[in-house]
């Protein structure tokens, strides 16, 4: 076993086996900024042996005070392809793959069927809705994280097993109706927090796919230094998990108005 691992694998909670487990994991990140940058991070330095990185974006200015991995020589730059570079110096044996891309209806088939879990470093919930149907339909894990202001907000999706983000969320709101980062701001460390808490559940699933996790929404405000825990159930009749009718997916959206 790899020395670098060894404060890790002396948790009864990994072990030996669960660190093998890790090594033999692929995980997709979608969106590599402040959340998937971190996720990433946490994720290599803990020893899962494949990462998929993807994002459209290049690095500007005001990302800076935010994400990971990245500094002011590497403004201009594709997101995904700086993270890729700095985790092959952080974790030289691990597999790494960046696409610069957006991540739509075609990548969503092409790549979450592939993967163990994905982690969400998206911005927005159109995305995240796509997202959810491609895992829901492929029996994928992954964690819906969400961040802005001074909170952000963290749940695990094991499809059925528990309920999926149409259970919490059952439809889109209004194109443009909600506050963004670029409207509302962002406190620096919540990205950093928000992505600790999801790289953590991320590595109890590949380490104990088997055991049982509840389906809590986490809610944290840094600033006002609350954390609460919100159950969520299966909806009855929910359209994604329930009906299995994977509209996002298939191209479908329902209309969100303007």
């Amino acid at each position: 076993m790899d020395e670098r691992f060894a404060r890790q694998v002396i948790l009864p909670e990994v072990g030996e086996e669960g660190q093998r487990r890790l090594a033999n994991s692929h995980v997709l990140v979608v969106g590599c900024g402040a959340l998937g940058s971190h996720t990433a991070e946490a994720l290599a330095r803990a020893g899962v042996g494949r990462l998929t990185l993807v994002d459209r974006d290049v690095l500007e200015v005001h990302n800076l005070h935010r994400v990971g991995l990245m500094a002011p020589q590497d403004l201009g730059q594709s997101k995904a392809v700086l993270c890729a570079n700095a985790l092959r110096h952080i974790a030289p044996q691990i597999r790494l793959h960046a696409e610069v891309v957006d991540f739509g209806p075609e990548q969503a088939s092409a790549w979450v069927p592939e993967v163990d879990l994905v982690a969400d470093g998206l911005d927005n919930l159109e995305t995240r809705y796509l997202l959810n149907d491609a895992c829901v339909k492929y029996g994928v894990p992954w964690n819906y994280t969400a961040v802005l202001a001074t909170h952000g907000m963290s749940m695990p999706i094991l499809p059925g097993k528990g309920p999926c983000l149409r259970c919490l969320f059952p439809e889109p709101p209004p194109t443009g109706s909600l506050p963004t980062c670029a409207t509302a701001g962002i406190l620096g460390p919540v990205p950093m927090a928000l992505a600790a808490l999801q790289a953590a559940a991320a590595l109890r699933i590949l380490v104990q796919p088997e055991m049982a996790m509840e389906a809590t929404l986490i809610q944290c405000d840094l600033w006002g230094r609350s954390i609460d825990q919100v159950p969520v159930e299966r909806a009855q009749g929910c359209p994604t998990c329930g009906r299995r009718d994977f509209v996002f997916l298939d191209g479908r959206p329902q209309d969100t108005g303007s």
